[in-house]
């Protein structure tokens, strides 16, 4: 048990950096585990569920904390707060720690920040959490349905740490579970269950409906696997599948891409077999989608105006097959540090990057690409499943002041695309005022460019097999 008290302190670190320091949570990980890549990787995929599923289910745990602290939850202690959800978190969601363990170490942790005082606070909110749970069967019945999809974790892969968090997997396991914990807890509306700002549960049953709106929101807590695109410079799809297999990692194809492989049992990208190499680069399926809608052929010019961190620069290179040109651009140094370092690991040479503001018109750009590749600043409601904390920076606003600095890049991207060239404009959001209505705003304003809608689509997470995004492809007569 001494190593799982050392993971839990990751994990408490984790949460602080990303509280205090406002780290996104992926970045906030990846720092935590490149200082670890080498301890056992069950150490490393306790780290990984645990912190993504505290983010993914923090307000939530919030409310929960609530119904037992008289001290509001915001006034609580940084420390203090993260202590208390990562224990209840484990308690709900984390079956192979017993809850009596969990609550030991909780107020371990709590003496070793020196919070003596507070050790007793955060032993009767948890004792009173694991006594509630236990009078209400929660942990017999989560059981039993575990059992009952225990067939379905069968040959997949799934690692002992990651089949211990059950919210990754089975979609009727997940549901069993949340419905038991907002009947338990009184977690009496869809945005509590869910763990989702009000405005935002609000603003998907009012574009969704209910029914298609719980299922985006239950999306974030189901199983995702790593989809990764293969190099086809460097790798056949078949050579890398192999090389895969070999080191136990689950590997099946993609529904939507030809390029795409979905891959299992896995804890951290970079020790994956290939990934130093360049034989492949993570990205969704969706986008992968997006890309080869614009139909790019070998020896084209290809502009990419908001890059980073280079997934569809990449693959435009990809299937350049080592001709044409692919300009990438971004707004600042970080951002094309990100660009440069993948391409460097995927060696392709046929890119060019650029530090640039795509807001900004830039004359000499004007007619010169065949291909011209927007994928603008959005509200990202399509990834909150890999970006839980999407879902707490947001405010309302954002919608609105996001759909303006998309449709101002929008209007330059059109005036670089040659006659008879194509735009691509893609969104990781599923908010139909920053997807069609901008298309259909860009159409009537463009008028010069005698723009043509020539294809269109809509993925949504929870409906669609892969992450919510939005792409249109107009051709520029």
């Amino acid at each position: 048990m001494k190593q799982i008290e050392k993971t839990r302190d990751i994990v408490l670190d984790i949460l602080l950096d990303i509280e205090q320091n406002k780290t996104f949570l992926s970045d906030a990980l990846d720092k935590a585990l490149r200082k670890i890549q080498f301890s056992d990787k069950k150490d490393r995929s306790f780290i990984t569920r645990e912190a993504e599923g505290v983010c993914e289910y923090m307000l939530s745990l919030d409310e929960i904390i609530g119904v037992f602290s008289k001290t509001p939850v915001k006034k609580l202690r940084p420390v203090i707060r993260n202590i208390l959800r990562l224990g209840i978190y484990e308690m709900l969601f984390m079956d192979s720690v017993p809850a009596r363990a969990t609550i030991s170490e909780c107020v371990n942790m709590t003496k070793a920040h020196n919070m003596m005082k507070l050790s007793g606070f955060v032993n009767a909110i948890l004792r009173n959490v694991d006594r509630k749970l236990a009078e209400k069967n929660y942990y017999d019945i989560v059981s039993a349905a575990d059992s009952g999809n225990a067939e379905s974790n069968i040959g997949t892969g799934i690692s002992e740490a990651d089949a211990d968090d059950v919210t990754k997997y089975g979609i009727d396991v997940v549901k069993v579970r949340l419905e038991n914990i907002s009947v338990i807890f009184g977690l009496d509306t869809i945005a509590k269950k869910y763990s989702a700002p009000e405005w935002l549960a609000e603003f998907l049953i009012k574009t969704y409906g209910e029914e298609k709106a719980e299922k985006i929101l239950l999306a974030s807590f189901t199983k995702k696997k790593l989809t990764i695109r293969y190099n086809r410079t460097l790798v056949t799809k078949g050579d890398l599948v192999e090389k895969l297999t070999e080191k136990g990692i689950s590997v099946t194809e993609g529904k939507y891409s030809d390029s795409a492989l979905l891959i299992d049992n896995i804890d951290f990208v970079r020790r994956v077999p290939g990934y130093k190499d360049g034989f492949f680069s993570v990205q969704a399926e969706s986008s992968m989608r997006a890309v080869e809608a614009a139909g790019i052929e070998e020896g084209m010019k290809v502009l990419d105006l908001c890059a980073a961190p280079g997934g569809k620069s990449t693959y435009a290179a990809e299937l350049l097959g080592g001709t044409g040109e692919v300009r990438s651009r971004d707004v600042s140094d970080e951002k094309t540090d990100k660009i440069e370092e993948n391409i460097t690991r995927l060696k392709l040479e046929n890119v060019t990057v650029e530090k640039a503001d795509a807001t900004v018109y830039d004359e000499k750009l004007e007619g010169q690409f065949d291909i011209v590749i927007a994928d603008v600043p959005c509200s990202g409601l399509g990834v909150i499943g890999r970006k839980s904390d999407i879902k707490y920076r947001l405010v309302p606003e954002d919608l609105d002041s996001l759909k303006e600095l998309s449709f101002s890049i929008l209007l330059n991207a059109v005036r670089y695309v040659k006659k008879g060239g194509k735009l691509l404009f893609s969104t990781c959001t599923i908010n139909p005022s920053e997807n069609e209505e901008t298309t259909r705003r860009l159409l009537k304003a463009a008028k010069q460019s005698n723009l043509e809608l020539i294809d269109e689509k809509l993925f949504v997470q929870g409906i669609d097999d892969t992450d919510g995004f939005y792409y249109a492809v107009l051709k520029c007569n």
